[in-house]
């Protein structure tokens, strides 16, 4: 049975010193702000540093909506049928099963917390630079994340 937040009795706190940051992407790098262990697995929260034109490719989660907060740079995303961009304090929210896709589209890193609702997907974000292009895709469905297309920038 999934532990849900009624099992939560007291904050959850992650001081950006104790963050331990892990390379995905080429120049990316990613720190799990909130470990849905913290949180009886009611969400997982996660920073990311992205470099100029870059970006995952198109996805779909079908167990977990996903809300996205720009906090740096200028980001373009395809959600379902939409495209648009989002600067710093734009929230995203992608309902479950909805295609997405997103990149930096700057000049400059740009920084972006994820959250996913509920958790329970933080242990795949990890593995994501350990591993070729080919075993990404099967570690990705063993983590409610369906590659559906290619990322929005080559």
């Amino acid at each position: 049975m999934k532990q849900t937040n009624s099992s939560v009795t007291k904050a959850a706190v992650t001081f950006a010193k104790d963050l331990e940051w892990f390379d995905t992407m080429p120049g990316e790098q990613m720190a799990i702000r909130i470990h849905s262990s913290q949180v009886g697995g009611a969400i997982t929260v996660i920073e990311a540093r992205v470099p100029a034109l870059i970006g995952p490719p198109k996805h779909i989660h079908k167990e977990r909506e996903e809300v996205f907060e720009i906090l740096e740079g200028t980001f373009r995303f395809q959600v379902g049928e939409e495209e648009f961009e989002a600067t710093p304090g734009t929230s995203v929210v992608v309902p479950r099963g909805i295609p997405h896709a997103w990149a930096n589209v700057g000049h400059d890193k740009g920084r972006i917390l994820f959250t996913f609702a509920p958790g329970g997907i933080d242990d795949f974000f990890p593995e994501i630079g350990r591993h070729t292009i080919e075993e990404i895709g099967r570690l990705a469905e063993q983590n409610d994340t369906l590659i559906i297309g290619p990322p929005m920038l080559p």
